[in-house]
């Protein structure tokens, strides 16, 4: 996959969910905590992948290629344009070549309970 380097133009980082005190107030919050920062790419999908996907649990989903990484797992919550996601997949490069880049299938993040 042939992505051109002045797409990666924006910010993810990857983290946690964490109770953490508000300094403000004393008392807790959850926050998401970031633990790695990386450039990204918002891959855009063509008009075929769009109409695939309606009516499936991905029709609200965003793709982002970052650079090829082992750093991630799905349990890491990601973090762009101000919007927390949970990582739904990770679609790893395999061609070898030493610069090799991975789409992150990525929803919305809904608290759960």
């Amino acid at each position: 996959m042939k992505i051109a380097v002045n797409r990666f133009n924006q910010k993810i980082s990857f983290g946690t969910i964490k109770t953490v005190e508000n300094n403000n107030t004393g008392d807790y919050d959850e926050s998401f905590v970031p633990t790695i920062s990386l450039h990204c790419a918002l891959y855009k999908r063509s008009i075929t992948q769009s109409y695939q996907i309606l009516g499936t649990s991905l029709e609200d989903t965003i793709v982002v290629a970052i650079r090829s990484t082992n750093e991630l797992s799905k349990q890491l919550l990601a973090s762009y344009d101000d919007v927390v996601y949970q990582i739904i997949d990770v679609s790893k490069d395999s061609t070898g070549k030493p610069v090799a880049y991975d789409l992150l299938t990525l929803k919305k993040y809904v608290k759960k309970g």
